[in-house]
């Protein structure tokens, strides 16, 4: 049984009736269930990055592998309207192998939290307001620290909040968590731990601590003390090549920009032909929402780049109204 769950919005309730009729035409027994209760083999989650995470926090304890479909920009998913029929043909044919990743796990006041993929941060409600803790690896002091708050990342994560508080990028899914403070006052740098370290936070003071998970649930923290550690529960992603693995996505990020080849056009074409470069094939709402740009500007700007040859275009998969461009 394959499982086939979705975001609302009408590109990812599109993109899953397209899934269900491949598996059904192809005697793929599949269902469709939002709350994940039936038995599967696999799940399919049609959405953006948030609704992944939210899929993953869902399935809880159960390690069953999940494939990401994006139906709009995302980071995690390889799959998307585009290329949906090709990688569903490869997943006929078994053509594919899961990918192990470490995942989080709160515990405090005789209780857990839901598990995270990408991180676990403490800070106090109020905003503006200082968070003052102790902070134990494995029953050992390592800092005392004052500052706005902590976050405790995965791999996974460490390209999100973790890194834009100043902490490491972390490549591949090596056994190690990274923990950074944010704004500290004793000017701590971030750490890098090992994955089997049992994070201890004590002597928690601050105006009505909470934990923040993944972005998204908050849990006011009573206690003053809360022990983070790894999640006995890995998340399995379906992958089809090493080439499409999150760090291959984080190093196009890196790429130099030959400025030749953009030189002589408006910042407007220059600004869009460096989003496509980097993160892949988009629409042109998608790059407006993207660039900020003017929707007549970024309309301007993009027949430009193809008139010159620099992008590509082509028809959208579910929506032939739209336009996908490429470089």
């Amino acid at each position: 049984m394959y499982l086939v769950t979705s975001n609302k919005n009408r590109e990812s309730l599109e993109l899953a009736k397209i899934v269900l009729s491949y598996l059904k035409q192809n005697k793929m027994k599949a269902a469709s269930d939002s709350e994940l209760k039936l038995d599967f083999e696999m799940i399919f989650a049609i959405g953006d990055d948030r609704f992944l995470l939210e899929t993953f926090r869902k399935l809880g304890k159960n390690q069953k592998p999940v494939l990401p479909i994006a139906s709009s920009q995302s980071f995690f998913a390889q799959v998307n309207s585009l290329n949906i029929k090709h990688y569903l043909n490869l997943l006929k044919k078994n053509k594919f192998e899961l990918y192990k990743r470490s995942r989080l796990e709160a515990k405090f006041d005789k209780s857990s939290s839901p598990i995270a993929l990408n991180d676990i941060g403490l800070f106090s409600s109020k905003s503006a307001s200082l968070l003052r803790y102790t902070l134990y690896l494995n029953n050992e002091i390592f800092w005392k620290e004052t500052g706005d708050g902590l976050i405790i990342s995965t791999p996974t994560g460490s390209t999100g909040y973790s890194l834009s508080a100043g902490g490491p990028i972390i490549v591949g899914e090596p056994n190690i968590f990274s923990v950074t403070p944010i704004s500290s006052l004793e000017k701590h740098s971030p750490a890098i731990v090992s994955d089997s370290a049992k994070i201890r936070i004590s002597d928690i003071e601050g105006d009505r601590p909470l934990l923040i998970i993944d972005g998204e649930i908050r849990m006011p923290v009573k206690s003053n003390e809360l022990i983070i550690e790894r999640s006995q529960h890995d998340a399995n992603f379906v992958i089809f090549s090493k080439e499409h693995q999150l760090e291959s996505k984080l190093k196009k990020r890196t790429l130099h920009l030959d400025m030749g080849k953009i030189k002589g056009l408006p910042a407007s074409s220059k600004l869009l032909y460096r989003i496509l470069m980097h993160e892949g094939n988009m629409t042109q709402k998608e790059l407006v929402n993207a660039s900020a740009l003017p929707e007549r500007t970024a309309r301007y700007a993009l027949a430009l780049l193809v008139s010159k040859g620099l992008v590509s275009t082509q028809t959208h998969f579910t929506d032939a109204r739209q336009t996908v461009y490429g470089v």
